[in-house]
């Protein structure tokens, strides 16, 4: 079935890795549900935030009814468009959080909703299904069913807030392994302000040496930038003024995905620039509101514990 999009939509139908999770997630919903259209068990669908419309005709295979609702009226002129040979789906130009699910007068053996971003920071799944939840039946499931987040400390070029995409490639290093600090199950209520205390342990020495931390400062890139000037292995001391975030798509039980180039591609995030020794812990509080944008993110460093 061919699309009509726009240039951002073209963007996501492209992303065949993100595509192809949802599919396989619906897929997988609809095998172990006994979901067919054609059979006597009627499914509901509510896709929130559909888009063009592509996860609802993925859809369309398996449920007997779908409710499909975007706010963007030019986009919902699109899912219109691409949809209208499919009675089964109606489709809403509307707000989800002003939406009267009651008027439906039925609700979801199943959610979609792809309204996510890194660390669910930048758009709002996390208050959309706060709402949307209290009309999902009872043995109901939502795809994705949750999110693992994940951090590393960094020194990167630019003291700004960045994503790690196709489009652009921001100049860093990592300072240390990544480590889980939020995982969130969907089908619980969220609270939407998120805080947490996290500890960064800071690559030794021999590590360092493990993944040729001097040797790559080498490259052009890192050149380009005097990346050498804020590290001094010999004396111990090295530098860092940011963090990494990388977020990991439950789609179920069975299917997680990273990031990919349109799905919750990782993020650079400015921290006060500190130094540290090879070993030492970092001591961070991260702090943002889900669904309130990228502009609520705030860091403190709180300690830095050193090696014995």
């Amino acid at each position: 079935m061919k699309f009509k999009v726009n240039s951002y939509h073209f963007k996501l139908l492209r992303d065949y890795e993100r595509l192809s999770a949802f599919k396989e997630a619906i897929e997988d919903y609809a095998i172990r549900n006994d979901a067919n259209s054609n059979g006597s068990n009627s499914k509901v669908a509510f896709d929130l935030g559909c888009g063009s419309g592509v996860l609802s005709y993925f859809a369309s295979e398996y449920m007997d009814r779908i409710i499909a609702i975007e706010l963007n009226n030019s986009t919902y002129q699109l899912a219109k468009e691409n949809l209208k040979e499919f009675d089964k789906i109606q489709v809403f130009n509307d707000d989800i959080l002003g939406f009267d699910f009651s008027k439906l007068n039925e609700k979801a053996d199943l959610i979609i909703c792809e309204m996510l971003d890194t660390a669910l920071i930048d758009e709002e799944e996390v208050p959309v299904l706060n709402r949307a939840r209290k009309f999902l039946n009872e043995n109901g499931e939502i795809i994705p069913k949750g999110m693992i987040n994940s951090v590393e400390a960094v020194f990167m070029n630019n003291h700004f807030i960045q994503y790690e995409d196709d489009e652009y490639s921001p100049v860093y290093v990592s300072l240390g392994e990544s480590v889980v600090y939020s995982e969130f199950d969907f089908m619980n209520d969220i609270d939407c302000n998120f805080s947490a205390e996290i500890e960064l342990k800071i690559y030794g020495n021999e590590e360092l040496d493990d993944i040729g931390f001097e040797v790559n400062l080498n490259e052009e890139r890192y050149e380009k930038f005097n990346f050498k000037e804020n590290f001094n292995i010999e004396e111990d001391k090295l530098k860092i003024n940011g963090i990494k975030v990388t977020s990991f798509t439950k789609m179920n039980d069975n299917i997680i995905c990273g990031p990919t180039p349109m799905l919750n591609p990782a993020m650079l995030v400015p921290i006060e620039e500190t130094e540290v020794r090879c070993g030492d812990t970092l001591r961070l509080r991260l702090e943002y509101v889900m669904g309130g944008g990228v502009e609520t993110i705030r860091t403190e460093i709180l300690e830095i514990i050193h090696k014995d």
